[in-house]
C-alpha cells in the first residue's frame, strides 16, 4: 500500500472513529426517571465547582483545566483563570474547533452503509466549538477527600483531528457504579491547532507540533492536584482511549512531561508505533502557509487568523501530502523518540498496558463503499493487487483459504484489519513485553454485532459501548443490537477495565487473563463465552511479521 492510500484511509478513520464512538449516548429517557439533585461545592485550585447527582453518581461537566488557547495559539496552554463564588458545572464545555461530517443516510447503498452513516451524523455531540476548549468532566460516586478511588482518564477518538471527551457517549456513570472508580473525560486541541509544527519557522512555536498532547498533560496535572476532592486517588490513575484516543495513550507513554502522572494505560484499536518526523512536519507547515498566502517570515500571523481557515488549509495539505501529518511530532522536546520504534519507550517502562483490537476493524470504513458485500473473487483480487503489490498473490490465497465460506468482501476487510491495527497492536505488545519491566495484556474483540444483519461483524468502535457498559439504551442498541449477549460482554469488559485500573491486573473471577509474552502469545478473546487463546491466527501473524 502506498503512503497516499494510507494517508487517505487515516483521514477517513479520523472522521469515522469519533462517529463510531459517539453512537452510545445515554438517553434522556434513562435519566428522567432518576432523582436529580445538586451536589455541594467542591474546592479546586481555581475555585469552587458544583455538579449534579443523578442516582448514585455525581457529574461535574465542563470544568476548566486550562486557559483560553486563542491567547496561546500554537503554544503550550496556561493555567485557567481563577473564579470567585461557586461555578455550576452542569453542561459539557466547548469542543475544540474542527470540521464536521454530515450526510444523508439515504445516500448509502447498503443497510450497513446506512447504519454507519447514521452513526457519523451523531458524531461530536452538541456543544459549541471554541478555542477556549480546555475543559474536562468528572464522574464520581461521591466527591469526598475521605475516599481514594482509582481514577480512569478517557481520551476520545477521532484521530488527532476531531471528536470531544464531553459527549454523552463517554458518560462514566456505569463505570463509577460498577467499580467504585472516578472517571474523567478531556477536551483538548486538535488538528492544525494541536499538531501543526511551526517550530522550524520560529522558536516561539517550538512546541507547536505537540500542544494537543501537552494539553492532555495539563489535564493530568489537574487530576493530580484536584482529584482527591472528588474522591479520586491521584496515585492510581489509568489513561485509556479508543482509536485516536488509544494513539494518544501510546504517545503519552513516550512523553517525559507525562511521566508519573498516570500509572496504567489501555490502548483500544489505536496502536502507536511511530509518529511524525520533524522534517516531514516542517514541510507540511510550509505548504500550509503557502496555501494560506502567508510568508514564512510572517508565521505569527497565524495566531490572529480565523482558526477554521487554518484548519481547512492544513487538512487540504494533509490529504495530498502522501504521508501522515497533523499528529504528534518527534520534536526532541516533549516527544524525544517514537513511542514504540525501534523498541518500546523507556519513559514508561514500568507502566502496565492493555492493548487490543476488534476482529473486523475495517468493515466500518468500507461500509460506505457501494461494493461492500458485493465483491466477486476477481474484484477482491484486484484490490489486493492495488494495495499489496508483490505480496498480493500470497496474501489473497491465504485469506481465501482462511475464510472460504465468507463473501470476498471479508477477505479484503480481514486483510486490511490484520496488516494495520491488529499487527501493529501485536508489535506494540511484543516490544512492551520484551522490556520485562511491566506486563502487557493483549485482547481481541471477536463478538459480532447483529446490527445490519450482522454485516459489520466486529467493527471499529464496537468496544466503546461495551467498555463503558452502555447497552440498554436505544442509541447503544443501534450499534450493539439487543438481547442478552451485549450485556454479558459489557459486564466482562468493563469489569476487566475496572480491575486493571485498581490493581494493574485485568483478571476477574472465573476469567484469568495472563500477561502477553512472545513465547506463548496468550490473548483474551472477548466473545460469548470469552476465553484465552495462545497466538490466535498464527499463520496470518507470521505472514505479516
Amino acid at each position: 500500500m502506498n503512503d497516499l492510500q494510507t494517508t487517505r484511509r487515516e483521514a477517513i478513520a479520523a472522521v469515522l472513529a469519533v462517529a463510531a464512538t459517539s453512537a452510545f449516548p445515554i438517553s434522556a429517557a434513562t435519566e428522567v426517571n432518576k432523582a436529580i439533585k445538586m451536589t455541594g461545592s467542591v474546592e479546586t485550585q481555581s475555585g469552587k465547582v458544583r455538579g449534579q447527582r443523578i442516582g448514585g453518581v455525581c457529574k461535574f461537566l465542563g470544568i476548566p483545566y486550562g486557559g483560553d488557547t486563542s491567547t496561546h495559539r500554537f503554544q503550550p496552554a496556561s493555567a485557567p483563570m481563577s473564579w470567585t463564588g461557586v461555578r455550576d458545572c452542569l453542561t459539557f464545555g466547548p469542543q475544540a474547533p474542527q470540521t464536521s461530517f454530515t450526510a444523508a443516510p439515504t445516500t448509502a447503498t447498503s443497510e450497513a452503509g446506512r447504519a454507519v452513516m447514521t452513526i457519523f451524523n451523531a458524531a461530536g455531540g452538541s456543544a459549541p466549538q471554541s478555542e477556549d476548549c480546555l475543559v474536562l468532566d468528572v464522574y464520581t460516586p461521591g466527591p469526598s477527600a475521605r475516599r481514594k478511588r482509582p481514577v480512569m482518564v478517557w481520551l476520545h477518538g477521532g484521530g488527532f483531528a476531531s471528536g470531544a471527551g464531553g459527549v454523552e457517549a463517554y458518560d462514566g456513570s456505569a463505570l463509577c457504579e460498577r467499580g467504585d472508580v472516578v472517571v474523567v473525560t478531556v477536551n483538548h486541541r486538535l488538528n492544525a491547532l494541536g499538531y501543526l509544527y511551526l517550530g522550524a519557522l520560529h522558536d516561539d512555536f517550538a512546541d507547536s507540533g505537540n500542544v494537543g498532547q501537552l494539553d492532555i498533560v495539563l489535564a493530568l496535572k489537574w487530576v493530580r492536584d484536584n482529584i482527591a476532592a472528588f474522591g479520586g486517588d491521584s496515585n492510581t490513575v489509568t489513561i485509556f482511549g479508543e482509536s485516536g484516543g488509544g494513539a494518544k495513550v501510546g504517545t503519552l507513554l513516550a512523553q517525559p512531561p507525562a511521566q508519573g502522572l498516570f500509572h496504567r494505560g489501555i490502548i483500544e484499536s489505536g496502536p502507536t508505533i511511530k509518529m511524525i518526523e520533524l522534517a516531514d512536519a516542517a514541510e507540511v507547515a510550509e505548504r500550509t502557509l503557502a496555501a494560506l498566502g502567508v510568508a514564512k517570515a510572517d508565521v505569527h500571523k497565524l495566531q490572529s487568523m480565523d482558526c477554521m481557515t487554518i484548519i481547512k488549509a492544513a487538512q487540504a495539505v494533509h490529504l495530498t501530502a502522501g504521508k501522515r501529518t497533523l499528529s504528534p511530532v518527534v520534536d526532541g522536546r516533549s516527544l524525544p523518540t517514537h513511542p514504540f520504534d525501534p523498541k518500546a519507550t523507556e519513559v514508561s517502562s514500568g507502566v502496565p498496558v492493555i492493548i487490543g483490537t476488534n476482529k473486523d476493524e475495517a468493515t466500518l470504513f468500507m461500509a460506505l463503499d457501494p461494493s461492500f458485500g458485493k465483491l466477486t473473487a476477481e474484484d477482491a483480487r484486484k484490490r489486493f493487487d492495488a494495495q499489496l503489490g508483490e505480496k498480493s498473490a500470497a496474501a489473497f490465497e491465504m485469506y481465501r483459504k482462511a475464510r472460504p465460506e465468507d463473501p470476498p468482501t471479508y477477505w479484503l476487510t480481514s486483510m486490511t484489519t490484520d496488516m494495520g491495527t491488529w499487527m501493529n497492536s501485536i508489535r506494540l505488545a511484543e516490544r512492551k513485553a520484551a522490556q520485562q519491566k511491566a506486563p502487557a495484556f493483549m485482547y481481541r474483540l471477536d463478538w459480532e454485532s447483529p446490527v445490519a444483519n450482522g454485516t459489520l461483524r466486529s467493527p471499529h468502535g464496537l468496544d466503546v459501548g461495551l467498555v463503558f457498559d452502555h447497552v440498554s439504551t436505544a442509541n447503544s442498541q443501534s450499534m450493539l443490537g439487543t438481547g442478552p449477549e451485549p450485556g454479558k460482554l459489557a459486564a466482562l469488559m468493563s469489569q476487566a477495565w475496572v480491575n486493571f485500573a485498581r490493581t494493574g491486573d485485568p483478571s476477574q473471577k472465573g476469567l484469568a487473563w495472563p500477561r502477553y509474552e512472545a513465547e506463548s502469545r496468550k490473548t483474551m478473546i472477548f466473545d460469548v463465552p470469552s476465553h484465552i487463546v495462545s497466538d490466535p491466527d498464527r499463520l496470518r501473524r507470521e505472514f505479516w511479521a
